[in-house]
């Protein structure tokens, strides 16, 4: 009876997802992940339609943000920006982006370009309290069917990591 209640406890336990670590981040042949964590506040955006979003719009990047953070827990902290810096060695059109947060039953989904051999930023910034969800988030890419890259992130609440933040100017 005690070798079933442990073997019972046990595969509970491990059927619980939420309590799994973000898996290591994968990247295609010819995709190169020059960063992943938290970075800096970008200094400007362009806001750009994306319908298949919750919010119906991204916030394109001007430039490459530097990674303050290179992890993959990051804080529920309004302000905080997280994501990845990715390099193709070819220039790929109409490259799906999803973004998968904790519990959804689908992704948040738009379309972007990546260019050769020039570094592009990818990410999420907590705009609003509602977005600040703790568990795993996912970053996928794909090409048609092709998986380019996956990245997840273990959302935590801000106490956990009082010291992590995208505001540059308090780094020395």
């Amino acid at each position: 009876m005690q070798t079933l209640l442990r073997t019972l406890l046990v595969t509970g336990l491990l059927a619980f997802p939420a309590w799994a670590d973000p898996k290591p981040p994968y990247s295609a042949p010819g995709i190169v992940l020059e960063g992943v964590g938290v970075y800096c506040q970008p200094g400007t955006s362009i806001r750009e339609e994306a319908p298949g979003t919750t919010l119906g719009y991204i916030h394109r990047l001007s430039g490459t943000p530097q990674i303050a953070f290179q992890q993959q827990e990051v804080p529920a902290r309004l302000g905080l920006h997280f994501g990845v810096i990715v390099r193709p060695d070819r220039t790929i059109a109409g490259v799906r982006a999803e973004t998968w947060k904790p519990g959804a039953t689908k992704p948040e989904v738009w379309y972007a370009d990546l260019d050769a051999d020039v570094p592009r930023a990818r990410g999420f910034v907590f705009e609003f309290p509602d977005e600040l969800v703790t568990g795993i988030w996912r970053m996928d890419a794909f090409e048609g069917d092709t998986l380019l890259y996956s990245v997840e992130w273990e959302v935590v609440a801000a106490s956990e990591l009082p010291g992590v933040t995208s505001d540059c100017t308090l780094l020395s």
